[in-house]
């Protein structure tokens, strides 16, 4: 049965990052109720000022505003937008019955954000960007 959400959800991500926007768009794919406001924040720096999150910041994790309002990255950033989407369900479900799942993605996800600029052949944000 899927789960009912009375708001939306907003997801920051770099549209310039191949590896993100791969990911993001078989997410958007499945968001076929438009659960989820995807936000590109290489084409809409803006809209982190409205959120209150610096590019630096931004550009360093995945940032999701939940249906509280509540700013969520990492891991529980992707458990939010995995709730709204078809098969990543399951997925949540697992990760909210078994307890170390969350920590132990969030363990991996800092090692793939930490590396994820250099991957995709881009410099990392000094924190005067």
């Amino acid at each position: 049965m899927k789960p009912e959400f009375s708001t939306k959800v907003r997801c920051f991500h770099d549209g310039d990052c191949p590896i993100c926007k791969a990911e993001v768009k078989a997410m958007k794919r499945l968001d076929r109720d438009g659960a989820i406001e995807w936000v590109d924040i290489v084409c809409d720096p803006a809209a982190l000022d409205s959120a209150g999150i610096g590019y630096k910041q931004a550009m360093d994790r995945l940032h999701v505003i939940d249906e509280n309002r509540q700013l969520q990255t990492g891991a529980r950033a992707f458990l939010v937008l995995w709730k709204r989407l078809p098969y990543y369900r399951r997925l949540a479900v697992l990760v909210e019955t078994f307890p170390g799942l969350l920590p132990l993605m969030e363990c991996v996800y800092r090692i793939f954000a930490y590396y994820r600029l250099p991957l995709t052949g881009k410099r990392r944000i000094s924190e005067k960007t």
